[in-house]
């Protein structure tokens, strides 16, 4: 990578915008549909859930292309501010799914565990 601006014109055309893209949602759900333990393998069944009831691809995409921009900000919010103590963030993205605080690494049903303990903490 280059300059911030660099940076930050890739992550908005290969993260942000490229969430625009319809074509893959079909993919995402025979995938789901045949690699059932992957992780996230439940959001097929999420994308037909909601194709079922009116909603479109190009909702989903703007959906997808919203939920993108807040976790690249996020991320690069994070990376300032707590930071990382030995600024070491080379290749940190191979330890992502690992940071899956259910322990299954984003695969079907970490969603809802996460918010069954979320909500019992809640008052």
């Amino acid at each position: 990578m280059g300059t911030r601006k660099e940076l930050l014109d890739y992550l908005w055309s290969s993260v942000i915008n490229s969430s625009l893209d319809t074509s893959g949602l079909r993919d995402k759900v025979a995938r789901s549909e045949s690699r059932t333990d992957d992780p996230f393998a439940d959001t097929g069944a999420a994308i037909k859930r909601i194709l079922a009831v009116g909603g479109t691809s190009e909702d989903i995409a703007l959906i997808q292309r919203a939920a993108a921009y807040e976790a690249v900000f996020e991320t690069l919010y994070a990376l300032g501010d707590p930071g990382v103590d030995d600024d070491n963030v080379f290749m940190l993205h191979e330890e992502l799914l690992t940071a899956d605080p259910s322990g299954l690494d984003g695969r079907p049903v970490s969603a809802q565990l996460w918010k069954a303990a979320n909500e019992e903490e809640a008052p």
